[in-house]
Protein backbone atom coordinates (compact mmCIF):
# COMPACT_ATOMS: atom_id res chain seq x y z
CA UNK A 1 0.00 0.00 0.00
CA UNK A 2 2.86 2.72 0.74
CA UNK A 3 4.53 1.91 -2.71
CA UNK A 4 0.83 2.54 -4.20
CA UNK A 5 1.59 6.18 -2.18
CA UNK A 6 4.73 6.77 -3.05
CA UNK A 7 4.35 5.94 -6.85
CA UNK A 8 0.89 8.68 -6.62
CA UNK A 9 3.27 11.41 -4.96
CA UNK A 10 6.04 10.65 -7.88
CA UNK A 11 3.15 11.24 -10.62
CA UNK A 12 1.90 14.44 -9.06
CA UNK A 13 5.37 15.64 -8.84
CA UNK A 14 5.82 14.73 -12.48
CA UNK A 15 2.66 16.58 -13.33
CA UNK A 16 3.88 19.44 -11.42
CA UNK A 17 7.09 19.73 -12.99
CA UNK A 18 5.38 19.71 -16.84
CA UNK A 19 2.89 22.21 -16.02
CA UNK A 20 5.88 24.23 -14.57
CA UNK A 21 7.28 23.47 -17.65
CA UNK A 22 4.14 24.09 -19.68
CA UNK A 23 4.06 27.54 -18.24
CA UNK A 24 6.97 28.45 -18.87
CA UNK A 25 6.79 27.92 -22.41
CA UNK A 26 3.89 30.45 -22.51
CA UNK A 27 5.49 33.11 -23.17
CA UNK A 28 5.40 35.86 -26.47
CA UNK A 29 8.57 37.81 -26.16
CA UNK A 30 7.92 41.10 -26.73
CA UNK A 31 9.70 43.00 -28.73
CA UNK A 32 11.17 44.10 -32.23
CA UNK A 33 10.00 40.85 -34.88
CA UNK A 34 10.05 40.54 -38.61
CA UNK A 35 7.37 38.79 -39.80
CA UNK A 36 7.15 36.48 -43.56
CA UNK A 37 4.14 36.07 -45.28
CA UNK A 38 2.71 34.27 -48.17
CA UNK A 39 -0.72 34.99 -49.38
CA UNK A 40 -1.96 32.27 -52.19
CA UNK A 41 -4.94 33.54 -53.75
CA UNK A 42 -7.85 31.07 -54.95
CA UNK A 43 -8.63 31.65 -58.85
CA UNK A 44 -5.88 33.93 -59.39
CA UNK A 45 -3.15 32.66 -61.57
CA UNK A 46 -0.77 35.32 -61.32
CA UNK A 47 -0.45 38.30 -58.51
CA UNK A 48 -0.94 41.54 -59.54
CA UNK A 49 2.03 44.03 -59.43
CA UNK A 50 2.39 47.09 -58.03
CA UNK A 51 1.40 49.77 -59.88
CA UNK A 52 4.17 52.10 -61.00
CA UNK A 53 5.12 54.91 -58.51
CA UNK A 54 3.38 53.08 -55.72
CA UNK A 55 5.61 52.36 -52.74
CA UNK A 56 5.80 50.13 -49.88
CA UNK A 57 6.17 51.48 -46.05
CA UNK A 58 9.06 51.25 -44.32
CA UNK A 59 10.72 48.35 -43.32
CA UNK A 60 8.45 46.24 -45.51
CA UNK A 61 9.38 44.50 -48.87
CA UNK A 62 7.40 42.83 -51.28
CA UNK A 63 7.80 39.70 -54.30
CA UNK A 64 5.83 37.89 -56.15
CA UNK A 65 5.97 34.50 -58.41
CA UNK A 66 3.09 32.71 -59.71
CA UNK A 67 -0.27 32.89 -57.43
CA UNK A 68 2.01 33.90 -54.20
CA UNK A 69 3.06 36.97 -52.54
CA UNK A 70 5.11 37.18 -50.72
CA UNK A 71 5.77 40.44 -47.88
CA UNK A 72 8.62 40.97 -45.08
CA UNK A 73 7.84 43.39 -42.53
CA UNK A 74 8.95 44.43 -39.19
CA UNK A 75 6.25 45.45 -36.52
CA UNK A 76 6.50 45.75 -32.29
CA UNK A 77 5.25 43.17 -30.67
CA UNK A 78 3.69 44.10 -27.01
CA UNK A 79 1.09 42.73 -24.64
CA UNK A 80 -1.85 45.23 -26.41
CA UNK A 81 -0.89 43.96 -29.98
CA UNK A 82 0.73 40.74 -30.78
CA UNK A 83 -1.05 40.13 -34.02
CA UNK A 84 1.57 39.40 -36.75
CA UNK A 85 0.02 41.45 -39.40
CA UNK A 86 0.64 45.13 -41.03
CA UNK A 87 -0.13 47.69 -38.93
CA UNK A 88 -0.38 50.75 -41.52
CA UNK A 89 -3.68 49.89 -42.59
CA UNK A 90 -5.56 52.70 -41.87
CA UNK A 91 -9.09 51.06 -43.19
CA UNK A 92 -8.56 47.66 -41.52
CA UNK A 93 -9.02 46.97 -37.80
CA UNK A 94 -8.52 43.96 -35.42
CA UNK A 95 -12.06 43.55 -33.90
CA UNK A 96 -10.96 40.40 -31.88
CA UNK A 97 -8.22 39.67 -30.68
CA UNK A 98 -7.33 36.35 -27.60
CA UNK A 99 -4.37 34.93 -26.04
CA UNK A 100 -4.37 31.65 -24.09
CA UNK A 101 -1.09 30.38 -23.44
CA UNK A 102 1.64 31.37 -26.57
CA UNK A 103 -1.21 31.15 -29.33
CA UNK A 104 -3.21 34.48 -30.00
CA UNK A 105 -6.18 34.32 -32.10
CA UNK A 106 -7.50 37.50 -33.80
CA UNK A 107 -10.21 38.33 -36.35
CA UNK A 108 -9.67 41.45 -39.03
CA UNK A 109 -12.28 43.86 -40.61
CA UNK A 110 -11.54 46.05 -43.92
CA UNK A 111 -13.42 48.20 -45.56
CA UNK A 112 -12.32 50.51 -48.45
CA UNK A 113 -14.93 51.57 -51.26
CA UNK A 114 -17.33 48.56 -51.92
CA UNK A 115 -14.57 46.24 -51.01
CA UNK A 116 -15.10 44.64 -47.58
CA UNK A 117 -12.79 41.87 -46.10
CA UNK A 118 -12.96 39.68 -43.11
CA UNK A 119 -10.47 37.37 -41.94
CA UNK A 120 -9.44 34.93 -39.08
CA UNK A 121 -5.99 34.39 -37.99
CA UNK A 122 -4.33 32.19 -35.53
CA UNK A 123 -0.12 32.48 -34.46
CA UNK A 124 1.85 30.12 -32.02
CA UNK A 125 4.82 32.14 -30.54
CA UNK A 126 7.48 29.47 -29.39
CA UNK A 127 10.45 31.15 -27.74
CA UNK A 128 12.45 32.89 -30.52
CA UNK A 129 10.08 32.22 -33.16
CA UNK A 130 6.36 31.71 -34.57
CA UNK A 131 4.10 30.20 -37.05
CA UNK A 132 0.11 31.80 -38.23
CA UNK A 133 -2.40 31.02 -40.74
CA UNK A 134 -5.22 33.29 -42.07
CA UNK A 135 -7.77 33.04 -44.16
CA UNK A 136 -9.37 36.39 -45.69
CA UNK A 137 -12.08 36.78 -47.90
CA UNK A 138 -13.24 39.94 -49.70
CA UNK A 139 -16.11 40.24 -51.22
CA UNK A 140 -16.44 43.32 -53.98
CA UNK A 141 -19.21 43.19 -56.85
CA UNK A 142 -21.00 40.36 -55.84
CA UNK A 143 -18.01 38.74 -55.78
CA UNK A 144 -16.11 36.83 -53.30
CA UNK A 145 -12.08 35.62 -53.31
CA UNK A 146 -10.31 33.54 -50.76
CA UNK A 147 -6.86 34.53 -49.84
CA UNK A 148 -4.47 32.07 -47.88
CA UNK A 149 -1.72 34.07 -45.67
CA UNK A 150 1.15 31.73 -43.96
CA UNK A 151 3.28 33.83 -41.66
CA UNK A 152 6.71 32.88 -39.94
CA UNK A 153 8.33 35.22 -37.65
CA UNK A 154 11.52 35.58 -35.68
CA UNK A 155 12.46 37.71 -32.91
CA UNK A 156 15.32 40.52 -33.40
CA UNK A 157 15.40 42.48 -30.19
CA UNK A 158 14.43 44.83 -28.07
CA UNK A 159 12.10 47.82 -30.21
CA UNK A 160 13.52 51.11 -30.84
CA UNK A 161 11.65 53.98 -29.22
Amino acid sequence: MQRVGVWCSLGVVGVLCLAGTAKADDSIKEGRWEFTTEVQMEGMPQMPELPPGVKLPPGMSMSAKGNTMRTTMNKCVTKQDMVPSDEGKKNCKVTKMDRRGNTVTWRVECQEGGTRTTGDGTATYTGNTMQSRMTMTTQSGGHSTRQEMKTTGRYLGACVK
